[in-house]
């Protein structure tokens, strides 16, 4: 059975701005060593799966030619891209494998992450389940959903309890010390028939819309009269047929600056840098992005300084989930 990895690329990214940009979302800007996140995600699955990019027209128009892409004509969230993209898959190929990858993860190393979805296609296959990746959490993290762990199926293989909102501190820190709850990585791998099944099955108004007259519809019509709604709506926080196999890889969402402090080199002070670190005098535990500029830190700690063209943005790093709202406000003034 083929095996293919959906790369989703949409988003806005306005948590990195003013690195990502309407015209340059974050999965285009060379973050980790002039590599770009979409870059990267595709390295993650070389030599595993095939892959094929879920995006919208301008990030799909700034791809290199050999990159398979399939279109989003209107955002509509992760359910419908990854339910189409999987019928339009097996309307082509007959069932496949498939492993459902944000492009905005960081993962280390590489080889384990590839370790582990081979694994996750096996399971997949032979438990006829949708496998998702649970990560160990490490603190109690507030900015992540939980997946509850049930009865082991086989070694690091659980069936899912239950998906748990992202909690506050006490409770976070309940699920850490109970330690039968991961982190929700929003990575899942299934078999296209078995998703499928699900879906005509707990979201029968998004199946009618795939097809007509026995044909798949056009990306078009079923875009345009599909509701907006993530995939963990749709059908993961419904079916009994989800397992989660444990990571045994670091793993970050890249979606703020914090997390960009978390992956990337430091220096000795532990100032974060993604070209060259600053000079600094009594300043630690920094971000600096400084855009081919010099960039000098004194008595400072727990800062983010990025430039980005004739843009500089100083934030407290604690404070990184606010800068949605300077790009907002700056868009709309």
């Amino acid at each position: 059975m083929e095996k293919w990895a959906l790369i989703m690329a949409g988003g806005k990214g306005e948590r990195l701005w003013p690195l990502s940009t309407a015209d340059r979302p974050k999965q285009l800007i060379p973050l980790f060593n002039g590599k770009t996140l979409l870059e990267l995600a595709v390295e993650r699955v070389e030599g595993v799966a095939k892959p094929l990019i879920l995006t919208n027209e301008l990030i799909a128009s700034k791809l290199p030619s050999h990159f398979e892409v399939l279109i989003e004509p209107i955002p509509k969230n992760t359910g419908p891209a990854l339910i189409y993209a999987t019928a339009w898959l097996q309307e082509r190929k007959g069932p496949v494998l498939i492993a459902a990858l944000p492009s905005d993860h960081y993962i280390h190393p590489i080889e384990s992450f590839r370790n582990l979805l081979e694994k996750a296609f096996t399971v997949a296959d032979t438990y006829k389940s949708i496998v998702t990746f649970g990560i160990k959490p490490t603190y109690p993290h507030t900015g992540y959903g939980y997946i509850e762990r049930g009865e082991r199926l086989e070694d690091g293989v659980f069936k899912v309890l239950n998906f748990h909102e992202k909690p506050d501190v006490e409770t976070a820190t309940r699920y850490l010390k109970s330690r039968k709850f991961y982190w929700n990585s929003g990575m899942f791998v299934w078999r296209s028939d078995i998703l499928l099944e699900e879906i005509k099955h707990w979201a029968p108004d998004i199946y009618s819309l795939l097809y007509r007259s026995g044909e798949l519809t056009s990306p078009d019509e079923f875009f345009s009269a599909v509701e907006s709604i993530s995939i963990d709506y749709a059908v993961m926080e419904k079916t009994d047929r989800i397992v989660v196999i444990e990571g045994n890889f670091m793993w970050k969402d890249v979606g703020s600056y914090r997390s960009l402090y978390d992956i990337l080199p430091k220096d000795a002070q532990g100032n974060a840098f993604r070209d060259d670190p600053p000079f600094s005098v009594d300043s630690s535990d920094n971000l600096v992005i400084g855009g081919g500029k010099r960039v000098v830190l004194v008595g400072l700690r727990g800062v983010g300084v990025i430039i980005e063209g004739d843009t500089v943005l100083v934030l407290a790093l604690e404070k990184d989930q606010k800068v949605r709202e300077a790009a907002r406000l700056l868009t709309d003034s």
